[in-house]
C-alpha cells in the first residue's frame, strides 16, 4: 500500500498483513485502529483506492496478480463472520482447497450446525443448516473447510455431471483418497444426488489437469473412441516431453489448450514458437498431433467432426464411432 503514514504505522500494517492466516489477508477495522490510523484516515485511504472495504469493516490493500474473485469474497465472510463456528463447503471449499472450478454460480457455501449463519451484505451467501463431523473438517490457510474427499462427494451430487467432473478431477489429482471417497459414498447410501455422485467419481480421473483435458475426455468418451493414454511420456530430440492424450498403436496425439492458456491470448510470440516447436519435435518423432482450443469445446458436433476426421486418416486404422 502507497499510504501517507509514518514508517511504524506501515510497518504494523505490513505485519498485520503477513501475520494473516487467510490466502487474501484482510485487514479489520478494529486492526487499522490499533495501527493508529483514524477513521477519517481510513475513509480517505478507500475513497482513495489504497485500501478496498470488501464487507463492512473488512478491507484489503490493493491486491497483487488475478486472485480469483470468489477466494477473495470467502475470506472477507470469513473475516467479518461471528461465533468461529462455520465450515465452507461444495464449491466454496474446493476454491479453498485449490481445485479446479468452473462455470459454478458465485455463491459462498458456509455450513452451520442448528443456526441460519452469517449472511453477506451481496446476498450471496448460502447457508446449510448441517452439522460437518469433526473428521471431515480441515483448517486449510485459516479457514474450516470440508475435508478434501468431503468436498468431493458434495459437489459431485450438488453440480451438474461435467462440472463435478472436473472437481472430481482436480481433487484426485491433488492427492484424495479413494478408500475414503468409496466409504463417503457408502455412507451416503440413500441420501440425495448419491446416485449421480457415483457416476461422477465412476467417471473421474485425476491424471487430467486442467478442466479442458477433463472435457475433452467425457467428449472422446461419449464418442465411443478407443480409450486414449492420458499424460504420454513420449521421447523427442529434446528429451522426454508429455502430452495430454495418446493412441500409442496409431502415434497420433491430442493436446488441448485449456481457458486460461486462451485467454491470455494473443500469447506472446515466445509461447506460440514453443508450442509449434514442442509440435514439430512430436512430428519429427513420428506422431501425428491434433491441438484442440478450449472454445471449441463449447461446440462438441463440429469438435466431434474435427476429431473424427484426423482419426478417420490413413495414419490412424481404428474406426471412429
Amino acid at each position: 500500500m502507497d499510504l501517507n503514514l509514518n514508517p511504524h504505522e506501515r510497518r504494523v500494517l505490513q505485519e498485520l498483513g503477513d501475520d494473516a492466516l487467510s490466502p487474501v489477508p484482510m485487514l479489520q477495522r478494529s486492526m487499522l485502529v490499533s495501527a493508529g490510523i483514524s477513521p477519517g484516515a481510513i475513509r480517505a485511504l478507500t475513497e482513495s483506492g489504497d485500501l478496498v472495504r470488501r464487507e463492512r469493516g473488512i478491507y484489503t490493500a490493493p491486491l497483487a496478480g488475478t486472485p480469483d474473485p470468489m477466494v477473495v469474497r470467502i475470506c472477507a465472510h470469513n473475516a467479518a463472520a461471528t461465533g468461529g463456528s462455520h465450515v465452507y463447503s461444495y464449491t466454496s471449499a474446493a476454491l479453498i482447497w485449490g481445485l479446479s472450478v468452473w462455470r459454478c454460480r458465485p455463491l459462498v457455501h458456509v455450513a452451520h450446525a442448528g443456526r441460519r449463519g452469517d449472511c453477506g451484505p451481496n446476498d450471496d451467501v448460502v447457508r446449510h443448516n448441517q452439522r460437518i463431523p469433526e473428521t471431515q473438517i480441515r483448517i486449510v490457510n485459516g479457514l474450516a473447510v470440508t475435508s478434501l474427499e468431503r468436498t468431493i462427494l458434495d459437489c459431485a451430487r450438488m453440480l451438474p455431471f461435467e462440472l463435478a467432473v472436473v472437481i472430481a478431477d482436480s481433487g484426485l489429482a491433488h492427492g484424495a483418497d479413494h478408500l475414503v471417497l468409496r466409504q463417503l459414498v457408502a455412507d451416503a447410501k440413500g441420501t440425495r444426488g448419491i446416485r449421480r455422485a457415483r457416476e461422477v467419481l465412476e467417471a473421474a480421473d485425476g491424471r487430467s489437469e486442467s478442466p479442458a483435458e477433463t472435457r475433452l475426455r467425457l467428449l472422446l468418451e461419449e464418442w465411443n473412441l478407443p480409450e486414449p493414454e492420458l499424460q504420454r511420456w513420449i521421447t523427442t530430440a529434446r528429451g522426454r516431453e508429455r502430452v495430454d492424450f495418446a493412441w500409442v498403436d496409431r502415434r497420433v496425439v491430442i493436446e488441448v489448450h485449456g481457458y486460461a492458456k486462451y485467454f491470455d491470448y494473443g500469447p506472446p510470440d515466445a509461447k506460440v514458437s514453443a508450442q509449434q516447436e514442442r509440435e514439430a519435435r512430436l512430428v519429427a518423432a513420428g506422431w501425428r498431433v491434433l491441438n484442440i482450443y478450449w472454445p471449441e469445446l463449447d461446440d462438441p458436433v463440429a469438435l466431434r467432426a474435427k476429431v473424427r476426421a484426423f482419426l478417420t486418416t490413413p495414419h490412424a486404422l481404428f474406426p471412429a464411432a
